[in-house]
């Protein structure tokens, strides 16, 4: 399975919703270890156990957010 990269995920593109989930608020560009770009469309929803293109995105957005 792709993981995402932290290091170049940026929280300002995500807002997180009371529900757990994660909406895209402006387009984002989530770089996967292997050097894949996903572009993302504000208005995608993310969320955990849910992998989207292979990646668990909601994971990766709630352990950059924790460190942050």
């Amino acid at each position: 399975m792709e993981e995402i990269s932290k290091e170049k995920l940026s929280l300002k593109e995500f807002e997180k919703k009371p529900d757990g989930s994660w909406v895209c608020v402006q387009n984002a560009d989530l770089m996967t270890k292997s050097g894949k770009v996903i572009r993302v469309l504000p208005g995608t929803v993310f969320r955990k156990g849910c992998p989207l293109w292979g990646c668990e995105v909601a994971e990766a957005l709630d352990e950059v957010s924790a460190v942050q």
